[in-house]
């Protein structure tokens, strides 16, 4: 369950990103006729390329303001204009805000609801029309988004948590429970086995068909076996007397052929 929805939020990340990068070039290059910019921001962001360096942006201490001014700056060094570097910035708060969004809501409902809210917030004309005014609005609504994305996903970690804890303490005591219960059913076999061995006082002989039950029982083999061969016996062909010298003295009617 877990590999499934990371591999959905990689989904819907993509298409998000995909469809809030398109919709925005779309609009840069065929709907936005001017860029505003604010005077304030524009002086200075002068007044930080003019002295060189960002020491002059924090001058008055760290505010909002100075913090986009810091990052309108770093754009400004690659598309080499403010008014351009503004827009494209915007571009990239709007971004994030639609993710932040969409992690806020998947964490509150689920991930089907945090799409279909992101992807509204991706196409609506009120806040892609707010690329062409280079302030510090889309900045703080995108640290908004972040603050919200995180603090929802610290409570929903926090109340995760706290329930797989309570999931296994119950499943614990049940497991005690069903340990104790064994036990005494044990302990209870015990005692009533105990019982007939001393209730069964009587002596009773032990005899060899009483352990017939015992013995090894062998399965006839199904396997061919070899004849049995049969015994032969040797006998004579005369019966000596009891006084007899084992000698033939009278050859009659008998023939041995190598007797002569």
């Amino acid at each position: 369950m877990m590999k499934k929805r990371s591999w959905l939020t990689g989904l819907f990340l993509l298409i998000l990103s995909s469809i809030t990068v398109i919709v925005r070039v779309y609009y840069v290059n065929h709907m936005m006729s001017e860029v505003n910019i604010n005077e304030d921001i524009y002086n200075a962001a002068k007044v930080s390329i003019g002295s060189g360096g960002l020491s002059s942006v924090f001058a008055d201490g760290f505010r909002m303001q100075s913090l986009y001014i810091c990052n309108l700056y770093f754009a400004f060094l690659i598309f080499g204009n403010f008014t351009v570097a503004g827009v494209y910035l915007n571009m990239l708060y709007q971004l994030l805000t639609i993710v932040f969004v969409y992690m806020l809501i998947r964490n509150v409902a689920n991930c089907y609801v945090g799409f279909l809210g992101s992807l509204i917030l991706s196409i609506l004309p009120i806040y892609v029309n707010t690329l062409s005014d280079v302030t510090i609005q889309n900045m703080l609504i995108c640290m908004a988004a972040l603050v919200g994305a995180v603090v929802i996903s610290a409570v929903h970690w926090i109340v995760r948590r706290s329930a797989v804890k309570k999931d296994i303490s119950a499943k614990t005591d049940m497991d005690s429970e069903a340990r104790n219960e064994e036990i005494k059913s044990g302990a209870d076999t015990s005692e009533t086995a105990n019982a007939d061995l001393i209730l069964d006082t009587s002596l009773k002989e032990i005899r060899y068909d009483d352990l017939e039950d015992n013995k090894v029982q062998y399965i006839e083999n199904p396997l061919p076996v070899p004849r049995r061969r049969e015994h032969k016996e040797m006998d004579y062909a005369f019966e000596p007397a009891g006084n007899d010298d084992y000698d033939l003295k009278d050859l009659t009617d008998k023939d041995f052929y190598d007797i002569e």
